[in-house]
């Protein structure tokens, strides 16, 4: 049997007291993006000028903060799932952040010296993962560029 699309639901019209609302829940639930915020207010239905003041009225509140966010969010990134300063620079460009706010965040939430420890204790588990191989070394330096890290630093520490 083919598969068949559900006929599709319409967005109920939502009153901007309550796109407001579903917005304020959206930012309380985990620090945003303001471009995460512009998207949700999209999808909400909110335009032109009423999603400029719901907006406004957010980022007044302090529901969101580009510095905030790209400060979580590289910390969150390094520290949780271990990615280098490369991978996490375009992810927050993706956010569309402004590149001096992306420079702080990745220059203040990451200290060099545990930087460095993470990027060599990545390489010995790879090497030991891929133990008698032998293009372990090339592997080991493409799997932390991958990861983000920056060639330079990968191969002066592989």
């Amino acid at each position: 049997m083919p598969f068949q699309r559900l006929p599709s639901k319409e967005k109920p019209d939502l009153t901007p007291d309550e796109i407001l609302q579903r917005a304020e829940h959206f930012c309380a639930f985990r620090e945003r993006s303001p471009q995460e915020v512009r998207d949700k207010l999209h999808a909400l239905g909110a335009q032109g000028q009423i999603a400029e003041q719901i907006y406004s009225v957010l980022q007044t509140d302090g529901y969101f903060d580009e510095a905030r966010f790209a400060h979580l969010f590289v910390g969150g990134k390094f520290r949780i799932n271990r990615w280098g300063r490369l991978r996490i620079r375009q992810a927050l460009y993706q956010h569309r952040l402004p590149d001096q706010v992306v420079e702080h965040a990745l220059a203040t939430a990451i200290e060099e010296q545990e930087y460095l420890q993470t990027l060599q204790q990545l390489a010995k588990q790879k090497k030991a993962q891929l133990e008698g191989d032998p293009q372990i070394r090339q592997k080991t330096a493409a799997y932390l560029i991958r990861a983000g890290y920056e060639p330079e630093l990968v191969f002066s520490n592989v």
